[in-house]
Order: C-alpha cells, then sequence, then structure tokens
C-alpha cells in the first residue's frame, strides 16, 4: 500500500514538473510567432525578433525595460537594433516635464557596452533619438530614461536628425493625440558591405580611448500600428540629409523593412491580420490632424541642463535601489534581460 502511494505520489509530482517545463518553455522562450510577455505595454504584439535562419551568431541582444520604452542593444554596434514604445493621447495631453537634455550610459549593460555621449563628439554625427524625448513629457521617469545611450544611434545632422526625423516624430505624436494610441517600433539598418563606425581617439595614439565603438546605420525605420483601426504606417529613410516635404517618398510596407532589417514584427497579431498589415503599403500619409482635433501641446523651452543631468542620475540611482531583480515593476527601475542570439545583417 505504501509502494503504491509513493508511485502514485511521484507520477503526480512528474505530471507537475513536466507542466512546469511545458509553461515555462512556451511563455518565457523567444519564438518568430508569438508575442512575448516582457515589457508589454510597450509591446502587446510581441518583441521583433530575427527572422528563421537569421536568430544564430555572435551577436546577443541586451534587453533593458525603461519607463517610456523598451530598447534591444545589439553589442556588436552598441546601438539598439530596435527600440519600442507607445504614443498615448492621454499621456500626450498631460505633459508634466520638459525636454532634459541629460545623456547619459545605461549603467544596466556591461560596462563594455555602456557608451557615453562624449563618444560622439567631434564625429559630425548627432546623438539621434530612437523613442523621441518629445514624446515622453507625461513622466519626469520617461524623459529621463529617454536620455539613455542606448535610446541614441549616429544620425546625420542638419536635415535628417534636426529635419526630417524630427518632423515625422512630430506627426506620430499629433496622429496618436487624433487616434488614441499608436505602438511604435524603430530603429537601424547597416547595408553595404562595409559599416562605418564613431572612434574616439582623443590622444590620437590610434587606440580607441574605451574600447567601444559604435556603428553608424546607413538608414533608419519606423512603424506605427494603429490597434484601434487594424493599420500600419511605415518609414524607412537613409541616414543622410533629406527634403522634410519629400517625407511620402520615404513610405514603405513593413514587409520591406522586415525583409531588409531580417527581423520580425508584430508576430502576435492573428496570421490574417499580420500579414494583411505588413503587406499595405500606405499610399500616402495619414491625414494632418487640425489643431483643434489633435490638442498636442508643444514642448517647452529647454531645462537648464546640468540641472537636468543631477536631477536624472539621482532619480535613476533612487529607482535601482527599490527595484529588485526581474520585478515586472517597469516603472520603477529598469532591468537588464539577455534576450537570446539574434543577428542583423551587415
Amino acid at each position: 500500500m505504501h509502494a503504491y502511494r509513493r508511485r502514485v505520489w511521484l507520477t503526480g509530482l512528474g505530471l507537475l514538473v513536466g507542466a512546469g517545463v511545458v509553461f515555462w518553455v512556451c511563455t518565457c522562450l523567444p519564438g518568430p510567432h508569438r508575442a512575448t510577455s516582457r515589457c508589454p505595454e510597450f509591446t502587446p504584439y510581441g518583441h521583433p525578433v530575427a527572422q528563421a535562419g537569421h536568430g544564430a551568431g555572435s551577436s546577443r541582444w541586451l534587453t533593458v525595460c525603461h519607463a517610456g520604452q523598451v530598447v534591444a542593444l545589439n553589442p556588436e554596434h552598441n546601438v539598439s537594433d530596435w527600440v519600442a514604445f507607445r504614443l498615448r493621447k492621454e499621456d500626450l495631453l498631460n505633459p508634466v516635464t520638459e525636454r532634459k537634455r541629460s545623456f547619459r550610459p545605461d549603467s544596466q549593460l556591461p560596462k563594455a557596452n555602456q557608451v557615453r555621449g562624449k563618444d560622439y563628439r567631434n564625429t559630425g554625427y548627432d546623438r539621434g533619438h530612437l523613442a523621441p524625448a518629445a514624446s515622453m513629457r507625461w513622466s519626469e521617469d520617461a524623459m529621463c530614461d529617454s536620455f539613455y545611450m542606448t535610446n541614441v544611434a549616429p544620425q546625420v545632422g542638419a536635415g535628417f536628425n534636426r529635419g526630417i526625423w524630427s518632423a515625422l516624430e512630430r506627426r506620430m505624436r499629433r496622429w496618436a493625440c487624433a487616434r488614441g494610441t499608436l505602438y511604435v517600433v524603430t530603429g537601424p539598418l547597416y547595408e553595404g558591405e562595409r559599416v562605418d563606425k564613431l572612434v574616439r581617439d582623443s590622444d590620437r595614439d590610434g587606440v580607441e580611448d574605451d574600447g567601444i565603438t559604435v556603428s553608424v546605420p546607413t538608414h533608419f525605420f519606423k512603424i506605427a500600428y494603429d490597434e484601434a483601426k487594424k493599420e500600419a504606417i511605415a518609414f524607412l529613410l537613409p541616414n543622410q540629409k533629406l527634403e522634410t516635404e519629400h517625407l511620402d517618398q520615404y513610405l514603405a510596407s513593413i514587409d520591406e523593412i522586415e525583409a531588409r532589417a531580417r527581423l520580425d514584427f508584430l508576430s502576435g497579431l492573428a496570421d490574417e491580420d499580420e500579414a494583411r498589415v505588413e503587406a499595405q503599403k500606405q499610399a500616402q500619409l495619414w491625414d494632418e490632424p487640425a489643431d483643434d482635433e489633435a490638442k498636442c501641446p508643444k514642448p517647452k523651452k529647454r531645462v537648464d541642463q546640468d540641472s537636468a543631468r543631477s536631477r536624472c542620475a539621482t532619480q535613476a540611482d533612487s529607482r535601482r535601489r527599490v527595484a529588485m531583480p526581474g520585478s515586472r515593476s517597469m516603472a520603477r527601475g529598469p532591468r537588464f534581460i539577455p534576450f537570446g542570439i539574434h543577428k542583423l545583417r551587415q
């Protein structure tokens, strides 16, 4: 009798352990056709993932959840392969802070990948935001976190970062104010045989000062998904001086961006919805809402840079002290997540 009960108990325990393993595999491991639960407020339809056949390699995404965005750093380039964030009407209509301009390394990463603002100094490139600071005015934490260097990429300044890219960011905020909510994913491409690098050699000894180099993208993509209307708009722009009034010339389908970036987006949508949304290339820009319809407050002048840097550093330190490892509360403190082996085409 005792032996029988022991066998029943062991069988039950085995079934329980097996069910737990299956649940972990199904919910925790990244896959090409399933939404992941990490930072779900920014990626409810799934993190971007490397397409099948292009996931093996030496690059490992270092994924960090911040208050206003989730970033996936490619340590080979020291630039995030993608950044995802959410534009909500209620956030945009209720700003509580202004632009702080406090660029700083992301301390959630290994030291070897902590790019600093001065790594861009005298390179001729802007520190271009991927998730725009002007879209983070709804939260002091989100604003500060938008200046982590994991949310920055080398961009041509005049005519791109300070031109067409900025204009596209403004349009997306206005579209969100008119439509309600947009889920946005943006990132770089590296096309061609050679990838240019930012190398800081202040003493000109031929050796990079801190061992950190930053790749210069040839293109940038930006995708916005409107879940209410089940439609998306996507752009693919070369990293060069462009005419802002020609923005519609850089409309693209998500399928085109996926093919060139070798990434898979919106994998959490139903297959038929994903196929339809990603195949569509908008014939023109979405309608620009009237001022009384959008009602998006315009950013005011920047706050004092030195005081902003101090406040952002203090807030980040405070949140790191209270954040528990693996905590689900992204708003209380950023956390570091190794996200698997993924490689972008060179």
